[in-house]
């Protein structure tokens, strides 16, 4: 990738209601941009979360998306696109954008509008978007856009595989957010308390959550270590997964923390990180958790495999279920899951599969009864996160890519 920076102003289109993998991304890079003193403008949705109301405060502008589908003192209706995208223009067009940084709005067919109608390039930032189903004016999307970032080399397969974006790309990884990291690997795995294992992610199927609750009582009744289980997160699933966790008889053995302000803390109270996913675009947990120097196993599937240090293919396990093996061993809502994932190592898409239990369980109990593997893993995660994942680098990343993919659609 270049090492240009990109000075001009920018336009982005980004719904900051929630607290997400792709908000946060963009919080990082809205703090870069203040810091140097840029006047982006941001379109955000119809509300913003506490956590993002400063970073978009001057000398950043906001623009409201309810105000740019209304003209002459009404709203106007989805049927006068042309005019709609017009009256945008004129509201847009004094805070001189030079590019359109729309993120993770595949489909959206207000962006696309307006990149036609100012002729700015359009550059779609892709976390995760290219996953879901979308309506069928996505393909209009794709037809107005310049130029995509991904953050993971799935991400990238997926856009083609899925939506057959030819087009340029130029791939970022996403940094951790006030997860810093430390200089100490750790020795061993603990000898004097019970094994601490965890699982940070929102309560929803496809993240695996009930599988760690099984992997827990596996490890527990087959395998006979002395473990424990906590897990960050909140989201649809909760109820069920506490209920999950009280039928299984793990209620003194698991603990479900909700929303952790602090991941940091969180990631050093544990030995071990698991992220058995169905489905993920990269993995923000993952990357977090090798900041901190604490060993994990993740399911190979999608983007988390390049959430690893090159070569390490201890720390990943092969799914092997089938969506309705999942279901009839372990009950769960499968029809939430998302219609596909990317298989890394035939490079097409697939259905999503899960790990079995018995087979994470496995994994565990690998590491964590081998001090040289386990501190390996440690310091692996560390060499991984301080070569890859510094906050510094993330801002002139995304600085350069949109520099290039501007510089790409002027020679095209």
């Amino acid at each position: 990738m270049s090492e240009s920076t990109y000075t001009k102003p920018m336009l982005h289109r980004v719904n900051l209601d929630a607290v997400g993998g792709v908000e946060v991304s963009f919080l990082q890079y809205a703090l870069f941009r203040r810091a140097k003193g840029t006047a982006d403008t941001v379109i955000p949705g119809e509300a913003v979360h506490e956590r993002f109301v400063e970073a978009i405060g001057a000398p950043l502008n906001t623009l409201w998306r309810a105000s740019l589908k209304r003209g002459y003192g009404i709203r106007l209706p989805r049927a006068f696109r042309r005019l709609r995208a017009r009256r945008a223009a004129q509201l847009i067009r004094p805070y001189h954008p030079s590019v359109i940084l729309a993120w993770n709005h595949i489909g959206n067919r207000d962006i696309a509008d307006i990149a036609r109608s100012t002729g700015l390039p359009l550059i779609h930032y892709e976390h995760g978007e290219a996953w879901r189903p979308h309506a069928p004016y996505a393909a209009d999307f794709f037809r107005q856009v310049n130029g995509a970032i991904v953050n993971s080399f799935a991400a990238e397969r997926m856009l083609a595989l899925r939506w057959g974006w030819q087009g340029p790309v130029e791939r970022v990884y996403y940094s951790c957010d006030g997860v810093r990291a430390i200089d100490a690997a750790r020795a061993a795995p603990p000898s004097d308390r019970p094994l601490r294992i965890g699982a940070a992610a929102r309560m929803i199927e496809l993240k695996g959550h009930r599988i760690a609750l099984h992997t827990l009582k596996l490890l527990r009744e087959a395998h006979g270590l002395d473990v424990t289980l906590a897990i960050a997160g909140t989201g649809a699933e909760e109820n069920v997964l506490h209920a999950e966790s009280k039928r299984l008889g793990l209620d003194d053995v698991v603990d479900f923390k909700g929303s952790v302000p602090n991941m940091a803390a969180f990631y050093d109270e544990i030995d071990l990180m698991l992220v058995p996913s169905m489905v993920e675009p990269f993995g923000r947990t993952s990357m977090e958790a090798q900041a901190r120097g604490c060993p994990l196993i993740v399911s190979a599937v999608d983007g988390l495999p390049e959430t690893l240090e090159e070569g390490n293919t201890a720390a990943q396990v092969v799914p092997d279920w089938s969506l309705d093996e999942y279901q009839k061993e372990l009950g769960g809502n499968v029809e939430s899951v998302l219609p596909w994932a990317y298989d890394p190592a035939k490079d097409e898409l697939v259905q999503p599969k899960a790990v079995s239990p018995d087979r994470l369980a496995a994994a565990v109990q690998r590491l964590v009864t081998d001090d040289k593997a386990y501190r390996e893993a440690s310091l692996s995660g560390l060499r991984n996160a301080n070569a890859r994942f510094l906050p510094e680098l993330y801002g002139p990343a995304v600085d350069a890519a949109v520099a290039n993919l501007v510089r790409s659609g002027e020679r095209t």
